[in-house]
């Protein structure tokens, strides 16, 4: 029983990391940026949910839909004004960009919900208390987390290979410069793929949003953990992003609940160490070969 709400704990929460830490490459792949206000694009998913359902007392589907239009919004705004007016600079500055962009994001939260306490509680879709099934122990709200998420991983995964903008998407990802050859619109296309990684972020703080309390800083530590994720899958992969996110977890509900709650931050970063040492460049990723 005890293994089994570990195992579920463990999923749900590597499900969050591999969402958000495919957010991270979805844009990576097509614009050679790693978005560091990445944790707070999860972090305001969360807080627009909050100021649609609870303020605005509108039903929770159409809190959630609303939520993640916009986060959409949110990125491509981001895209806009944070990379486009930089897209030729060096990486540091495109790095710092990013980084400055998240404490405005941060600050744009306290300025908005500080005045209702650091720690802001979020109504769960399901409220009814945990189910025993053949004597184990289900947490609704553990099977919700899973379920979306990987709701929200076929969801992309169709996208990007059955639709149009998808198959732009892809090819700007492998080849910019050919992509523009063909008439795709680069600009555009990066605007869309900055809009979908900032959904796919803010859709695992929606999902985490009932289970812990809102705070601003609350998309940094989640951050780290689906960084780690893709660099543990090989960063650059997608496939590589879930089984790394879902690895995460499950490291670190394991080693928490049989060794201690003390060993959890560190565990996961010894498994990718050890996993790095054999494999530099992760489970799913493949070198990069550059001609000079």
């Amino acid at each position: 029983m005890f293994f089994f709400h570990l195992l579920t704990s463990g999923l749900s929460n590597g499900g969050l990391y591999a969402l958000v830490a495919l957010g991270l490459i979805t844009i990576y792949r097509a614009t050679l940026v790693v978005n560091f206000a990445h944790g707070e694009v999860f972090m305001l998913g969360a807080f627009f949910g909050y100021m649609f359902h609870v303020t605005l007392a509108l039903p929770y589907p159409a809190s959630l839909a609303l939520a993640v239009a916009s986060s959409l919004l949110l990125g491509m705004a981001t895209e806009r004004i944070a990379y486009r007016p930089l897209v030729r600079a060096s990486t540091v500055s495109l790095v710092l960009a990013s980084v400055g962009f998240s404490f405005v994001l941060k600050g744009f939260a306290r300025v908005t919900w500080g005045g209702k306490g650091d720690y802001i509680p979020f109504p769960p879709i399901f409220s009814f208390p945990p189910l025993q099934v053949a004597g184990l122990i289900i947490v609704p709200q553990n099977l919700v987390i899973l379920g979306g998420a990987l709701a929200f991983m076929a969801v992309l995964w169709a996208f990007f290979r059955y639709t149009k903008l998808g198959k732009m998407m892809r090819a700007t990802a492998e080849n910019q410069r050919a992509a523009a050859l063909v008439g795709i619109r680069i600009e555009r296309v990066f605007a869309v793929t900055w809009g979908i990684g900032t959904c796919l972020g803010a859709v695992a703080g929606l999902l985490m949003a009932p289970v812990t309390l809102l705070y601003p800083d609350m998309g940094a530590t989640l951050l780290i953990q689906a960084f780690a994720s893709a660099i543990l899958g090989g960063f650059g992969s997608m496939p590589g992003a879930i089984l790394g996110g879902f690895i995460v977890g499950l490291v670190e509900s394991f080693v928490g609940g049989y060794l201690g709650s003390q060993y959890i931050t560190a565990a996961p970063f010894v498994i990718i160490l050890a996993v790095l040492v054999v494999r530099p460049a992760g489970l799913l990723g493949t070198r990069a070969v550059v001609k000079v």
